[in-house]
């Protein structure tokens, strides 16, 4: 059983075969074309947010996720989160954790958040927000939408479903690539294998470089796929993932 990353950085030649334009080039037209202008809550463009001296990148970003997470879910505005030590401490929690089981990291391997990664996580997580404002209005914001498993795929958890919109959350200071496209197109044959179609548009969230890419999905995978419709290029995942052949003495 592997994970929904690695099969997206996994199988070049079934990739190649389901998706023969997603190549270098279309994913450098889609970091252009399908980009969507986030907007602070002052009205201007998002400017993004630098990573600090010494800043642990990925504890900062997990925790920004977190946090969002947890005042969603508390219905706290993201604005509000330093004024609640309760939720700042529980997302740290959350946020160690995770790169810990990550990293294969001891427990006491992780020092909590200094005051300077604090600060740049409020920064992130105030992102989020414009995230929610560009895909107004919003009915409903799910965070880790689940996926069942199929065949040799593990189930897995999205990141952010906001009503039909299915975002993938990448904290980096690099661009869409072809994988984050691939790893949001196995969430999708992941929803066919359990026999679901909820996802309308994908998108893919940067809070580090202020960025948000969206496209239909329907449209998307004719494209990529070369004309053929939605359900026969999932349904061609379903069935390889369900041929454990494939998976055979190959090591991730």
């Amino acid at each position: 059983m592997i994970s929904e990353r690695a099969f997206a950085k996994s199988f070049p030649s079934f990739w190649q075969e389901l998706a023969p334009l997603l190549t270098p080039r279309f994913v450098g037209l889609f970091n252009e074309a399908y980009a969507k202008e986030l907007l602070d809550d002052s009205g201007a463009p998002e400017a993004g947010v630098p990573i600090g001296p010494g800043t642990r990148a990925d504890v900062v970003a997990e925790f920004a996720f977190w946090a969002a997470r947890i005042c969603h879910e508390a219905d706290v505005p993201l604005d509000q989160l330093p004024a609640h030590a309760a939720l700042v401490q529980e997302a740290s929690r959350r946020a160690l954790e995770v790169v810990q089981r990550y990293e294969g990291a001891k427990p006491a391997a992780l020092d909590p958040l200094r005051p300077d990664e604090l600060t740049e996580g409020y920064a992130l997580t105030l992102s989020y927000a414009s995230l929610y404002r560009a895909l107004q209005p919003i009915a409903k914001v799910e965070f880790a939408p689940q996926f069942l498993g199929c065949g040799f795929l593990n189930a897995a958890d999205g990141d952010i479903g906001v009503d039909g919109t299915l975002v993938e959350v990448k904290t980096t200071t690099r661009k869409v690539a072809g994988k984050d496209l691939r790893q949001l197109i196995t969430y999708l044959a992941l929803d066919v294998g359990a026999g679901r179609q909820r996802w309308t548009h994908i998108g893919i969230f940067n809070p580090r470089r202020g960025t948000f890419h969206r496209a239909e999905v329907d449209a998307l995978l004719l494209r990529v796929s070369g004309g053929k419709p939605r359900i026969d290029v999932l349904g061609d995942i379903v069935e390889f993932v369900q041929a454990t052949e494939a998976f055979k003495d190959r090591k991730f």
